[in-house]
C-alpha cells in the first residue's frame, strides 16, 4: 500500500495490517466452507466419503477445476 491507501484505511480502522490481515483470514474461512460443503455432497453422491476425513483433509484433497481463458 502507498502512503494515500494508508492514511485513507487508518480513516477505517486503527491498523491497517490487521484488518487486511483478518479480511484474508475471513474470505478463506468463506472459500474453505464452500469447498468443505463442496466436497462432502460430491464424496456422497458417489459413495466415496473417506473413513475418517476432517474438513481439513477434504479441503486439502480438493482440486480446484483448471480454468481456461479463451481470447477475443
Amino acid at each position: 500500500m502507498d502512503d494515500v491507501m494508508t492514511k485513507c484505511m487508518t480513516s477505517v480502522c486503527n491498523d491497517p495490517e490487521f484488518w487486511i490481515h483478518n479480511a484474508i483470514h475471513n474470505r478463506c474461512r468463506i472459500e474453505g466452507e464452500r469447498i468443505y460443503k463442496e466436497e462432502v455432497d460430491r464424496h456422497l453422491n458417489a459413495g466415496t466419503l473417506p473413513t475418517n476425513s476432517t474438513k481439513s483433509s477434504l479441503i486439502l484433497n480438493y482440486t480446484a477445476p483448471v480454468v481456461t481463458e479463451t481470447g477475443p
